[in-house]
Order: structure tokens, then C-alpha cells, then sequence
């Protein structure tokens, strides 16, 4: 979602002129691009490509006889709701284009994008839960590998500090990538680690595997 997300605003005319209509002193139509990060932009288009290959496994674990092996009902019922409402906003904010430059019911195209940056920022604050709750399911955390689990903590500290060290001034919002992700996203999966680590080395250390199988 962020890449596409990424992708409009460095590219679409469209966005670019809602922008300068709606915030023409940060946005003029005779100044710079949107603010966009290239290593941000390169690192969303590897995340994807290993998205699909945990995709692609997923798919072929659904035939195994493992009960929580798969797609959980609650993960594919939020899918299908965030695509229906996305494509409805895309349909609201394309309703009255070219002809006008506006959207129905007041969702401008502009709107349509903002929904799909926050769907993705609540996506991130929570992924690392599946993985929680397969621990707490499963009452252990074995295959959980501790290098992906010590990453992952280096990686939410490393972007909780990028927010006081490498990002503009508060004062200069504007100039902060529209494709970066906000402090409370990392605090969040920072926190989400943590409770990895709790559960490995305290809650269920040294606890064999217990996964009930499916008839």
C-alpha cells in the first residue's frame, strides 16, 4: 500500500495539483516535487517482493493439517473490507474527472490516497501480533528465529531515533517524505518485539511445541 501510495504522489498530476489547491504555500505548482525518500521508495519495493514470497508459502500451507497454518478468518474478512472501501473511494474521488476536480461526497482523490496511508500505518503497528498470538496459541516460541527477533527490535530503535536525529524540524512538516512512517508506528512494533523476547525467554522458555491439528 505504501508503495502505491509513494508512487501517486511522485508521479500523478492530479495529486500534485490537489495539493497546491488545498496547500498552495507548502505545495506551489512552481516549486519542488513532493518530498519523497528513494532508499524508503527502494526499500518498499523489496518489502513487497518478500511479502509475496510469504504469500506464496501461505497459500501452499492452507493444505496442510496445521490448525493455525494459513489465513485466519479475521485476517482475510479486514482484506476484503479495506479493498471494498478502497475501491469505493477510488470510485468517489474519480466520479467527477476530468470535468471537474472533485470528488463525490467530498472524497477528492487526495482523500482516496490518505485512507490507504493510514490503513497501512495501522498494518505496521500491528505486525508483529499475528506472531504474538500464534506464541500464545501455541503456548511456545519455538521457530521463531532470535536474529529476526533482534532485527526487528534494531530496526523500530533505528527509526525511533531517525525521527529525533534525521527528520526536518516540526516547523518544516512539509519537507518530511510523504513515504516515511510516523514515530508511533516503531514505538509500536518496538513494543511488539519486546513482548517477543518476553515470551521466549520467560513465559514460555524451553517449552516444546504444541500446535493442535486439524481433522
Amino acid at each position: 500500500m505504501m508503495l502505491y501510495v509513494t508512487l501517486q504522489y511522485e508521479f500523478s498530476p492530479l495529486i500534485r495539483s490537489q495539493l497546491a489547491d488545498r496547500f498552495p504555500l507548502f505545495y506551489p505548482m512552481d516549486g519542488d516535487s513532493v518530498a519523497i525518500s528513494v532508499p524508503l521508495l527502494v526499500g518498499e519495493v523489496i518489502v513487497l517482493l518478500v511479502n509475496y514470497k510469504a504469500l506464496t508459502q501461505l497459500f501452499r500451507y492452507r493444505g496442510t493439517k496445521h490448525t493455525y497454518q494459513g489465513f485466519s478468518a479475521l485476517f482475510t474478512f479486514l482484506l476484503i473490507l479495506g479493498a471494498v472501501f478502497h475501491v469505493f473511494t477510488f470510485a468517489c474521488s474519480t466520479f467527477y474527472l476530468p470535468d471537474k476536480n472533485m470528488g463525490k461526497f467530498g472524497v477528492f482523490y487526495l482523500e482516496h490516497l490518505n485512507y490507504i496511508w493510514v490503513n497501512a500505518q495501522a498494518f505496521q503497528c500491528v505486525k508483529y501480533v499475528p506472531q504474538l498470538s500464534l506464541n500464545w496459541m501455541g503456548m511456545c516460541t519455538m521457530g521463531v528465529s532470535s536474529k529476526f527477533v533482534l532485527i526487528s527490535l534494531l530496526s523500530s530503535v533505528i527509526g525511533i531515533l531517525s525521527h529525533y536525529i534525521g527528520f526536518p524540524d516540526k516547523s518544516q512538516f512539509y519537507l518530511i517524505p510523504w513515504n516515511s512512517y510516523p514515530l508511533f508506528v516503531f514505538m509500536c512494533q518496538a513494543i511488539s518485539v519486546i513482548l517477543l523476547l518476553y515470551q521466549s525467554h520467560f513465559i514460555y522458555a524451553n517449552r516444546s511445541p504444541y500446535l493442535p491439528r486439524g481433522s
